[in-house]
């Protein structure tokens, strides 16, 4: 009776011991998947704007509408695109990339590229990896938002 009590003081013992260090060792940060280097000579601008119609912006950028995005991510993945929160990060002449995140959420979402077509923003590509070539090719990003791209018929990772 005496060894079964030592059996369940060293498997409780473990037990805190595993949680201290998974709970202690997770991160609320979220961790992109895709760097991209910022450019020392364009011009830059940050948003964080909410895809619903009552957009906020930051002091230096102008209000945008995101809301084509929106609405082609939220349609892809079959969620309401007003609960899509879109983050402009970096622009250069009519392209740009940004992320996608679920308001309310701390973690987790994707990365966006899209290119200014007739005053509206259309989405070239979204996702948590790298846009396939295929998809991108048309539409020529500039390096300096888009340095690498998925080839798919190779499967290995492609310089811009």
């Amino acid at each position: 009776m005496n060894g079964n009590r030592i059996v369940i003081a060293i498997l409780l013992g473990a037990l805190c011991i595993s949680a201290a260090v998974y709970f202690g060792g997770k991160r609320s940060e979220n961790v992109p998947t895709v760097l991209v280097p910022e450019p020392a000579t364009s011009q830059t601008e940050q948003a964080v704007l909410l895809a619903s119609p009552s957009a906020m912006a930051s002091e230096s950028a102008e209000l945008e509408d995101f809301s084509s995005i929106a609405d082609t991510i939220g349609n892809d993945l079959n969620i309401d695109p007003s609960t899509l929160s879109i983050t402009k990060s970096k622009q250069i002449d009519n392209y740009a990339t940004g992320s996608v995140m679920t308001e309310g959420e701390e973690t987790g979402g994707g990365q966006w590229w899209a290119v200014m077509e007739d005053g509206t923003w259309k989405l070239i590509y979204s996702g948590q990896g790298y846009p396939n070539c295929l998809v991108i090719a048309p539409y020529h990003i500039p390096a300096k938002l888009l340095d690498s791209c998925w080839d798919t018929t190779t499967n290995t990772l492609q310089s811009l």
